[in-house]
C-alpha cells in the first residue's frame, strides 16, 4: 500500500510541476496590468503535435513594483493546449493555464501565476493575446490584459532576450542557446 501511494505521490506531483520537457517554441511577451506595472516574459513549450492535447509549459516573468531600481524574477509552470478557432478554422488558439504556484528566482513576496490566451493566424503569425491572474479566473467577469508580443530582430537580439529569464547556470539554459543556434 505504501509503495502504491508513494508511485501516485510522485506521479501527480511530477504531472503538476512539469516543465517543457523540450524547448520547441519560445516566445517572448509583455503586458501592462491595471496598476501600471510592466511584466515581460518567456514562454517555452514542446512544439504543436496534435489539437486538444495539454503539453507542459515553463514560464518565467520579470517585472519592477519600483520603477526599475530592483526587478523580480518569477518561474512557474503551466499547460498549453492548441485548438483551431471556430470563428477562422485556419487559425490556431493556445489556451495556457498556470498551476497554482510560482518560485520566486528574484526578488521577494508571492506571485499569482498568469494565464494566457494566444492568437495566430493560419500561416502561424501572431495577432493577439489575452492575460487574466490565476485568481481573477474564478471570478464571475475575468478582467482580461492584452498581451503584446516582444520580437527580435537577430539571433543575438534572441540570445539577449534569453539572458534577461536565464543564467547559464540554469538548467533550461544550454536548450535555450541550442534553439538559439538554430538561426544561426
Amino acid at each position: 500500500m505504501k509503495t502504491f501511494l508513494s508511485i501516485a505521490f510522485i506521479l501527480c506531483f511530477s504531472h503538476f510541476h512539469s516543465q517543457a520537457k523540450s524547448v520547441d517554441i519560445v516566445e517572448f511577451f509583455n503586458w501592462n496590468a491595471d496598476d501600471g506595472i510592466h511584466y515581460d516574459f518567456i514562454f517555452i513549450s514542446e512544439k504543436i503535435t496534435e489539437y486538444d492535447v495539454k503539453k507542459p509549459v515553463t514560464i518565467r516573468v520579470k517585472y519592477s513594483l519600483d520603477g526599475g531600481v530592483s526587478t523580480k524574477l518569477v518561474e512557474y509552470y503551466a499547460t498549453i493546449y492548441w485548438s483551431e478557432d471556430e470563428d477562422h478554422a485556419d487559425n490556431l488558439i493556445g489556451y495556457i493555464e498556470a498551476h497554482e504556484t510560482a518560485k520566486i528566482l528574484e526578488g521577494k513576496n508571492g506571485y499569482t501565476p498568469d494565464n494566457f490566451v494566444l492568437y495566430y493566424d493560419k500561416s502561424g503569425k501572431f495577432t493577439q493575446a489575452l492575460q487574466a491572474d490565476h485568481n481573477q479566473m474564478a471570478e464571475k467577469n475575468v478582467k482580461f490584459a492584452k498581451v503584446f508580443k516582444t520580437n527580435y530582430e537577430t539571433v543575438n537580439d534572441l540570445r539577449s532576450l534569453i539572458r534577461l529569464y536565464y543564467k547559464n547556470t540554469d538548467p533550461l539554459y544550454r536548450d535555450l542557446m541550442t534553439y538559439a543556434a538554430k538561426y544561426d
